[in-house]
């Protein structure tokens, strides 16, 4: 279907509306006289739904106005894919197919507005204001959103304290730098009011300045005592305002303060000699520039003459025009015009600000600071300028440190880390000639990794032996050492290198970290700490790499190891049964044959072979079997498994419900073999219970000695006669396989108590 384009004029603000109707003449019809009726409308129309939704995802559109009734997609079935990805733009649905139950639909479906085509034109005017009031409605409150956003954002960040009210001065949020002055956490104070934090005698005073704010619906800034949760007091500027709506009704009340007490303290000190407060000025490292009433230079330093490479003498600058100073300044920045207008902007808001940052054209950084200041002939201003430069780069090499630490981390090999220590020096570091140097055994200091700049400067790179050169006595004496002159070191290594000064980074017991310079005294105290932190975070990268290779080679050993018990148990498992079976056979045939009490002593033994072979069975394949765990209720549980069990005249006691998480097959195992334990070493009273994390099964026997109580799970340990020295290596087993521990203890009655720990247990 054909399309048509409605044209606008250039307006301050363009509203694009999006028609859609399957007529032709009507979107046409239409376009006209909504461009008539506000030429800031650019109208663009469609009579085909699917081409209108390929608009709408392409371009920006302010408002959409669609028919109801429409070939292929109906108006609500349109409004419903356009929600899918825009769900604020209006959506007008202008049909001529009016009705309650259509009227109902579409305002479920969401639509903005609903119209009904009528004859004659007015209805277009009725259209174009819905247009209107519905593209202004979604931008005032898109508007509003980004305000309360950066809002939010100012108030978080806002190097002032910052409380915000509510219209009953009910305290809604603090900042960090409010709870940092105040003492007191955000919690405290959110939900009360200022009685907290201010002194007893001032509470009629800021009672009448809270009535009239409300009254004025404005501001009041005073400068008042606080009182801190310590009980100290400090004194502070405070800046309220309310914030009201279009209707003048209470949107918020904000109160930002600052604590001014030491600046109070240092004014007052510096008001009481102006001999001291010339010297002090005169003297700062800092540039200061004080200016008076009608902006003149009032005092100035030398410093900010040499920040901003100015040639003039301080006579010939007091005096001057700072407007016209602060254009000459500007010069050395990229936009001349932000930072006149930014020093514009801190007068005319007559609020202090601390470390207003400042970047040069040349790379250079700056901190500024700037505060209003009384003057006896009115209000003045000073600056005070900090050179950061040195800051910002150390700041930069300490980031830049940190994200070769996470590189580090993740390197496989050792020779890997110390190519990553190589590159992180030279660039990083900026010690262009480095080599890192690893210990080896019946070597010395050899090195693995190395700058292209270091080969440059010294050749071949030499290893060195046991008490060979100054590396290995900083290698064996392990504190990081910068030497100004290595030709004048008695343990200079070769005394007619290149390099005349080094800087030497022990890596523990792993080798060194080597800079040099044909420079003398090239290297300070940063660069020792900044060698020192990359060297720990090479030291931490090398042992995480050995010990993910103790790891690996752990595994593969487990791995051999499974192996061969996986040989064992098929040998137990066919090689022995089977004669086992042959001998049961032979021994019930002679029992028919004769009457022996010597074959009772064959069947016994019969017996006991078997049950070594289960046990060994249960140790050699349960040790990997794949846990599958199901919620278990314990109590009921540990009942079930005591049927399991020869119980005889044993007694148990279950003082233990919830429920865990475990594998039935191997809980059982687990639980059977404790309680037949207890049974075998016990006078005939077991209980189970529970223990932190988890629970224990005790019986009130002899005990178990405190120096055996680690062999009781060894294999092939018992105490019992008969007894085949694996059940608790099968119970041990169990509890590894579900991630528990378990260890041998004496009960309250002196027997043996065995506590399972590290198991989640719910209540059921």
């Amino acid at each position: 279907m054909a399309e048509t384009t409605g044209v606008s004029r250039d307006q301050p603000t363009e509203t694009r509306v999006l028609h859609v109707d399957d007529d032709p003449a009507i979107v046409d019809l239409t376009a006209a006289f909504l461009t008539r009726f506000d030429d800031s409308f650019s109208v663009y129309t469609s009579t085909d739904a699917e081409a209108a939704l390929e608009r709408i995802e392409g371009e920006q559109i302010d408002c959409v106005v669609s028919d109801y009734e429409m070939p292929k997609m109906d108006g609500l079935e349109l409004l419903e894919r356009v929600r899918e990805f825009d769900p604020d733009v209006p959506f007008i649905l202008f049909t001529g197919r009016g009705s309650e139950e259509i009227a109902s639909k579409a305002i479920s479906a969401g639509v903005t507005d609903y119209l009904q085509k009528e004859t004659g034109t007015e209805q277009y005017t009725v259209l174009a204001n819905r247009i209107e009031n519905a593209v202004e409605q979604t931008r005032s409150q898109r508007a509003l959103a980004e305000s309360e956003k950066r809002l939010s954002r100012l108030f978080d960040q806002s190097p002032l304290g910052m409380i915000e009210y509510d219209e009953t001065f009910t305290v809604v949020r603090v900042n960090h730098a409010a709870t940092e002055i105040t003492g007191y956490d955000a919690e405290e104070l959110v939900g009360g009011t200022w009685l907290p934090i201010v002194p007893e005698e001032l509470h009629r005073h800021v009672a009448e300045v809270e009535r009239q704010l409300l009254a004025d619906r404005g501001g009041y800034q005073s400068v008042n005592e606080l009182v801190r949760k310590d009980g100290e007091r400090r004194l502070c500027a405070w800046h309220n305002r309310v914030v009201t709506d279009g209707d003048g009704e209470i949107i918020t009340i904000f109160s930002q303060f600052e604590d001014i007490t030491e600046e109070r303290r240092q004014r007052e000190a510096l008001e009481q000699t102006n001999i001291l407060r010339s010297t002090l000025f005169e003297t700062l490292p800092v540039g200061v520039l004080a200016e008076d009433s009608d902006r003149n230079v009032l005092r100035i330093n030398d410093r900010l003459l040499e920040l901003f490479d100015i040639s003039a003498d301080l006579d010939d600058v007091i005096g001057s025009d700072c407007e016209a100073f602060a254009e000459e300044i500007s010069t050395l920045f990229e936009n001349p015009a932000g930072f006149v207008s930014r020093i514009e902007k801190l007068i005319d808001s007559r609020e202090a600000v601390w470390n207003d940052e400042l970047v040069l054209a040349d790379g250079r950084a700056f901190e500024r600071n700037y505060r209003p200041i009384e003057l006896p002939d009115g209000p003045g201003h000073l600056w005070v300028y900090y050179d950061i430069t040195e800051r910002k780069r150390r700041e930069q090499r300490l980031e830049a440190l940190n994200e070769t630490a996470r590189e580090l981390m993740t390197a496989e090999s050792c020779t890997e880390v110390a190519d990553i220590g190589v590159d992180a020096a030279e660039t990083v570091l900026e010690l262009d000639a480095n080599v890192i140097n690893f210990y080896e055994e019946g070597t010395g200091l050899v090195p693995v990794a190395y700058s292209e700049t270091a080969t440059e400067l010294v050749g071949e790179l030499p290893a060195f032996s046991t008490g060979e050169g100054i590396a290995w006595r900083v290698y064996e004496q392990g504190t990081p050492q910068s030497v100004e002159d290595v030709q004048s070191d008695p343990d200079v290594y070769n005394p007619d290198t290149n390099i005349r000064s080094e800087l030497y980074i022990p890596l523990d017991e792993y080798g060194l970290l080597i800079a040099g310079s044909p420079t003398p005294d090239a290297f300070d105290a940063e660069d020792v700490v900044l060698g020192e932190i990359l060297g720990i975070n090479i030291v931490t990268a090398l042992e995480q790499v050995q010990r993910n290779e103790r790891i690996r080679e752990r595994e593969r050993e487990l791995t051999r190891q499974n192996a061969r018990l996986e040989e064992f148990a098929s040998v137990v498992s066919h090689d022995l049964r089977n004669p086992l079976n042959v001998a049961e056979g032979r021994l019930e045939l002679a029992a028919e044959e004769c009457d022996s009490e010597q074959l009772e002593y064959v069947a016994d033994a019969h017996d006991r072979m078997i049950e070594l072979i289960d046990d060994l069975l249960t140790l050699a394949r349960d040790r990997d079997t794949d846990i599958d765990p199901t919620p278990v209720s314990i109590g009921s549980f540990v009942e079930s498994c005591w049927q399991n069990v020869e119980t005889g005249d044993a007694d148990l006691a279950v003082d233990v419900d919830g429920v865990i998480s475990a594998d039935e097959t191997q809980l059982r195992q687990l639980l059977e073999n404790l309680l037949r334990n207890a049974i075998e070493h016990g006078g005939g009273a077991v209980r189970v219970g529970c223990v932190p994390g988890g629970f224990y099964v005790e019986d009130d026997g002899p005990g178990i000695p405190a120096d055996e109580r680690e062999q009781v799970f060894e294999y092939g340990y018992s105490t019992t006669q008969g007894g085949t020295g694996f059940g608790l290596s099968i119970v041990q087993q169990c509890a590894a396989s579900h991630g528990w521990e378990i260890r041998a203890t004496e009960s309250d009655s002196g027997g043996a108590r065995f506590e399972v720990t590290g198991v989640d247990l719910a209540e059921e």
